[in-house]
């Protein structure tokens, strides 16, 4: 039975934000205002739902079922053709070609991506909050030095990167979109940013992210919303939003980001880009902010699956550093000349499936049926308790900010925004005994995930419940809380969290105004190509609708 429900919570902005964060900071209001406010996000139901499982401090990973066996009689059709139309962006390959063929340079390409981040259209897109050119135009020179001679590392030589706030690099400071994190430039890089560089990426700046990771609205108090360069007047998702601003707006090709509860598939979804959420441990947190510990997963964004491939290959893989890596499977490289899904079974719950907005929904739908008439078999799934589940992903995720923040926010929580003020205020409501029951029911949802894998080779649903919202300009400076849209963005995205599992965003068209679209597939542990070779396969009807911003 479908029990997701949404949630009816006030939508606050200025003076009532700020009496309403004060009064929930002030431990005898918030006793006297939080009870209310958990019954109407679910909390209070929650409580008296019934756990048996062994709870899970972190995602389990093995003994998933193996993918099912199909007869390959089901019905196929053949699969639509490309409607690829009017497309601005350019792929790591494309450059990596047109670098060895000399008709420009690595630092041709950087000196245009600075001379148009000064723009002031593109300055207002707020894509990156920090910079180091210096570094940037020598490793570009460098760079254009070893195309010269004909020696690059490799293709993603010269490729321009965005690496998200929450990741070390050296020189930056790792400030979590806040300006009290992190303190001095970080002495070293990220092993995924190492990762990146070693293979000639060019780091061109620190992309923007919702403060402290804690939504996928991408409000940022001091450094201010990334806007969607497909309409300014819209957020850009978070809390990845700044990566995925500069690939829509040309001012990179791959942004490294990191997904707690959706914060690289929600932007990707936003702003008509491809988005990986990898597998719990399959691309090292090492040198990261690490707010997160058991739902944080770093993973590329792009514009197509061939650059979301490429990076995530060069980024995954064991870490001495991160114990969380050390059990995994060799990754396997996507058959990128896929054309077909045959054999592959897709399972769906039409009534989670259905529960977003209607263009949302008739857009993802039409993706299905793409993927039928590309060869895949649909089934129809059903996914019990998403409701305690989604709950159970609040308590965890937001305990954990708090436990990783403690003595930051003890001396520095002041300077962030009144929203994120209020929603770490109504998070310490969250006991001991709730974390234990969310803990529990991550299992339950693994061990019903287990057998619906049984079934079906992806899971497929809406990326998000609605498209990129309005920036409320009069909220810029303080935020604005609105927790209801929160849950309805995030509605498909904590499950592959909480449990674990891969997912992927891939663009699924726009709506009559404009605004992109996102379909999202989850995939068992370890499964990542089959979530980018069904990108792949998209890509045959994929309409490109160019941004109203780009380079």
């Amino acid at each position: 039975m479908y029990d997701l429900t949404s949630v009816s919570l006030p939508r606050l902005s200025g003076l009532p934000l700020k009496m309403m964060r004060w009064l929930l900071e002030q431990p005898t209001t918030r006793s006297l205002l939080a009870p209310e406010l958990l019954r109407s996000a679910g909390v209070v139901a929650y409580r008296q739902h019934v756990e048996t499982s062994a709870p899970l401090l972190e995602p389990i990973l093995d003994s998933w079922p193996q993918a099912p066996a199909t007869d390959g009689t089901h019905q196929s059709h053949t699969a639509p053709t490309s409607s690829t139309s009017g497309c601005i962006w350019q792929s790591s390959a494309q450059l990596h070609t047109a670098f060895l063929a000399k008709s420009t340079t690595p630092r041709a390409l950087i000196d245009s991506i600075i001379g148009q981040r000064k723009n002031p259209v593109f300055m207002h897109l707020n894509a990156y909050i920090a910079f180091d050119d210096e570094t940037l135009l020598l490793e570009a020179d460098m760079s254009t030095h070893r195309y010269a001679e004909g020696k690059p590392i490799g293709p993603f030589d010269g490729i321009p990167v965005s690496i998200k706030d929450e990741f070390g690099v050296t020189n930056y400071r790792t400030g979590g979109g806040t300006t009290f994190l992190g303190g001095s430039g970080a002495r070293h890089d990220a092993t995924a940013v190492a990762r990146l560089r070693a293979a000639g990426a060019l780091i061109v700046g620190k992309g923007q992210m919702h403060e402290i990771g804690l939504g996928v609205i991408g409000t940022n108090y001091p450094y201010g919303p990334a806007r969607n360069p497909f309409n300014p007047a819209h957020t850009a998702g978070g809390s990845s939003g700044g990566g995925a601003a500069a690939i829509a707006s040309c001012q990179a090709i791959v942004a490294l980001g990191a997904d707690g509860g959706g914060s690289i598939r929600v932007p990707a979804a936003f702003c008509g880009l491809v988005g990986l959420k990898p597998t719990f441990g399959r691309i090292s947190s090492h040198g990261s902010a690490g707010v997160v510990k058991s739902m944080s997963f770093p993973g590329p964004l792009a514009a197509f699956p061939s650059d979301i491939n490429t990076s995530y290959l060069l980024m995954a893989g064991t870490d001495e550093h991160d114990r969380t890596t050390h059990h995994q499977p060799a990754p396997t490289p996507a058959n990128m000349d896929v054309t077909d899904l045959r054999g592959k079974t897709i399972g769906y719950m039409p009534a989670w499936f259905d529960h977003a907005d209607r263009e949302i929904v008739a857009a993802c739908r039409s993706m299905l049926y793409y993927f039928q008439a590309a060869g895949a078999e649909l089934r129809e799934i059903s996914i019990p308790q998403l409701e305690a589940a989604r709950v159970a992903h609040t308590i965890i995720i937001t305990r954990e900010i708090l436990t990783a923040l403690q003595h930051d926010l003890r001396l520095y929580g002041y300077k962030l925004s009144d929203e994120t003020r209020l929603s770490l205020a109504l998070a310490r409501e969250f006991k001991d005994a709730d974390l234990h029951k969310a803990q529990q029911t991550r299992a339950t949802l693994i061990a019903n995930l287990k057998h619906i894998y049984g079934q079906v080779d992806v899971i497929a649903t809406p990326t998000t419940g609605l498209v990129a919202p309005i920036i409320n300009s009069s909220a810029i400076p303080h935020g604005l809380s609105d927790l209801s849209s929160t849950f309805e963005i995030m509605r498909f995205a904590f499950v592959a969290n909480l449990a674990g599992l891969p997912a992927i965003s891939i663009p699924a068209g726009h709506t009559k105004s404009g605004l992109p679209i996102g379909f999202q597939l989850i995939a068992r542990p370890w499964q990542e190509h089959e979530l980018i070779e069904a990108a792949q396969v998209a890509e045959q009807w994929r309409t490109i609708l160019p941004p109203t911003i780009h380079l």
